[in-house]
């Protein structure tokens, strides 16, 4: 199909040319073959298609694939890529190139994939060959450019959100320092507030920016500056949860100089509660660490000391008709390891002994471990649920943490409290915990009370006692007779002096409409621990005489008895979003108080779990990403998965800080779920 030299022919832009000659290429075949490389008589170079002859510049390949894929007939008449296609379930399909490189894109992203994934061309050509003839390879500088184009769009549509959204938003902070030798620390900022329309809490992770040395607060504010400017978030922001270093504490007050919060900042600034409830397990388990080191070697020299031991237990399990379960073992940084391990050791507790017992009657083992010490354990185990729960609980993502954790943290005093009266050196355990827990709950968050001011189920006077029965809990009275009436007060008087302020922003509300409570038994009653915490408020309410329903919206809220006409269940699963959702028009302004003091986040679990994602996305094989990349692959993935609603699927004990991809190993070789590199050569015939 050659035209011989000295042809004049007519090029794609309408332009007379003359071909010299035909030259000789070594480029891309994939695109090439399709097309002759053409010196003209004036000099320059075209590339020729084969099939059309029509001319183009030969220095993009990506032109002439674009033309292969889109407007070459006689190419495309062999398989047209947009030619509809019936597919096995009876529906149209029509292939687009562009469509699949948006989905590639996402896959990535997704899927913490390298960029060049898809740029391989064995998977070319066998979707070319059966698949797709149309489809056109995407290296990994296209796949790059869709998802940093994807992402800056992603961030302008969020922006124009933010100008948009009427109500508070809150953002949790967390810092964390990527691993294998990049030197590089990124801090992570997730928004948090609450759809207009539906109710819905939303959350996204705006930025995962580079967070140069040195680590001070000063830099911290400035780095959280530009990002709450670049989002248009700076007359916006109603709290920021951080976890409890001390550059976070120190940021605080210029952050307040800066945006003016509500309440003189009552509100403002929050402690990640998931971070104090492990430091208050950690102190707790110092008293017992004996006990509990080995209780952990014990489960070593099971799990973890060579293949054949673990091997002759597995055979034992199988013995005696028990299920065989791996090990847990405890990390200090990652929440609730220490009750996984104990829990799945009590699970598997008569095979550990008697195999253990068997190793130590044939001297592998230094000694047994008691009956004694294990009654220890599962008084502990019983002892660090309670924790576990209440870590669980205000992790979440798409429902209000802020109102839980007054529930929980009576739920903690009481455990503890019954705790102490099982020996002294549980009383000693119980005391610990009860420190650490007062050096930041000794006077509770108002914003924690405030929001579960908000929570129908308690209303002010539920709060009232559980602040109460906490106070006597923890012995907040024993120093200070008058704490419980000056912590009440003080709550009272700022909800109160918060629904004046949100009055005389949204307008006043007098002579609501009164709804028709809803009846119901409130006699059922469950196995959950809520039981007590549900049976203390109901005592309560029937301790309050009935008054007259006022006719202000806050007098109606406060003195209306939600609770009574509740059964238990549906105390314990009520959903507090559907239900401010519902009574909108009847409480305007507490429902406006509700959009954002329901947004403040218990926890920064929303950070950590983005440091999860960086893990994948910094692994040993793409260690050398840019800073730009890094915070484009993290926060486009979230907001691809928050678009899903899947964001609550990384899992809460991923969240570690600071560890490396060799270190991970090398700890899970220690807990027997990986191989070290040749362990063959171990002897230890007698474990059999």
């Amino acid at each position: 199909m050659d035209n011989p030299s000295g042809t004049t022919v007519q090029s794609s832009m309408g332009e007379n040319l003359e071909i010299a000659k035909i030259l000789e290429t070594n480029r891309c075949p994939k695109t090439w073959d399709h097309f002759d490389l053409c010196l003209m008589a004036n000099g320059s170079k075209k590339a020729r298609c084969h099939y059309c002859q029509k001319f183009f510049g030969h220095d993009s390949n990506s032109t002439l694939n674009k033309h292969l894929a889109k407007s070459c007939k006689p190419f495309r008449s062999g398989s047209d890529p947009t030619q509809a296609n019936i597919t096995p379930q009876g529906n149209i399909f029509v292939y687009n190139n562009e469509a699949l490189r948006e989905q590639f894109t996402q896959l990535v992203i997704k899927k913490a994939l390298p960029f060049d994934h898809f740029d391989d061309e064995d998977f070319t050509a066998v979707i070319q060959s059966y698949m797709q003839p149309g489809y056109i390879q995407v290296s990994r500088t296209t796949l790059r450019r869709d998802a940093l184009k994807m992402w800056r769009m992603a961030r302008e549509k969020m922006i124009l959100g933010f100008q948009e959204h009427c109500y508070g938003v809150s953002l949790t902070c967390d810092v964390w320092s990527a691993p294998y030798g990049t030197g590089f620390s990124y801090l992570a900022v997730t928004a948090h507030w609450m759809n207009q329309e539906n109710w819905q809490m939303m959350k996204r992770t705006i930025a995962f920016d580079l967070f140069g040395e040195p680590h001070t607060g000063a830099n911290l504010f400035h780095l959280l500056k530009k990002v709450i400017v670049h989002y248009q978030l700076t007359g916006k922001i109603f709290s920021m949860s951080f976890d409890n270093a001390s550059n976070n504490t120190n940021a605080v007050p210029r952050l307040k100089l800066l945006l003016n919060p509500i309440m003189d900042g009552k509100f403002f600034h929050t402690r990640c509660v998931a971070h104090v409830i492990n430091l208050a397990v950690q102190d707790g388990l110092r008293v017992i660490e004996p006990i509990r080191i080995e209780f952990k070697e014990m489960i070593k020299s099971i799990f973890c000391q060579n293949n054949k031991r673990l091997n002759a237990y597995r055979k034992y399990c199988k013995s005696v008709n028990k299920l065989y379960l791996g090990p847990n073992l405890d990390c200090p940084t990652r929440w609730n390891s220490t009750w996984m391990m104990m829990h799945s050791a009590l699970r598997q507790k008569e095979t550990l002994q008697m195999f253990h017992d068997g190793l130590a009657d044939r001297k592998k083992v230094p000694s047994k471990f008691s009956d004694e010490k294990w009654n220890i354990i599962a008084k502990l185990t019983d002892l660090l649920e309670v924790f576990k729960t209440a870590t669980t609980l205000l992790s979440g993502i798409y429902y209000p943490t802020s109102p839980l954790v007054l529930n929980q943290v009576y739920l903690m005093a009481q455990k503890i409290q019954d705790f102490e009266y099982e020996g002294p050196i549980f009383e000693e355990v119980g005391k610990a915990m009860v420190g650490k827990l007062l050096k930041y709950f000794d006077e509770i968050p108002l914003v924690f009370t405030c929001a579960a001011a908000l929570n129908p189920t308690l209303n002010v006077g539920g709060v009232e006692t559980l602040i109460e029965s906490i106070a006597f809990a923890f012995n907040l009275t024993e120093g200070n007779p008058n704490f419980v009436t000056i912590q009440q007060k003080h709550f009272k008087d700022c909800f109160e002096k918060m629904f004046d302020i949100y009055t005389t922003k949204y307008g006043s509300t007098s002579n609501p409409i009164i709804d028709q409570m809803r009846h119901g038994a409130s006699s059922s009653r469950g196995g959950s621990s809520n039981i007590s915490l549900f049976n203390r408020l109901i005592e309560s309410q029937s301790k309050k005489a009935r008054s007259n329903a006022p006719t202000s919206e806050f007098g109606n809220y406060i003195s209306t008895d939600f609770l009574s006409f509740m059964t238990f269940d549906e105390f314990e699963n009520l959903d507090i979003l559907a239900w401010w959702k519902e009574k909108e028009t009847r409480f305007p302004v507490l429902a406006a108080m509700a959009r954002d003091l329901l947004t403040v986040q218990a926890s920064t679990v929303a950070s950590e779990s983005a440091f999860s994602v960086s893990g994948r996305v910094i692994s040993q094989r793409r260690s050398r990403l840019s800073p730009e990349s890094v915070e484009m692959c993290i926060c486009l993935k979230d907001y691809l998965d928050g678009a899903a609603r899947k964001q609550h699927m990384t899992s809460l004990e991923d969240a570690l800080d600071g560890e490396v991809e060799t270190t991970i190993h090398n700890e899970e070789v220690e807990l027997g779920i990986s191989s070290p590199n040749d362990d063959d050569d171990d002897e230890d015939d007698d474990d059999e």
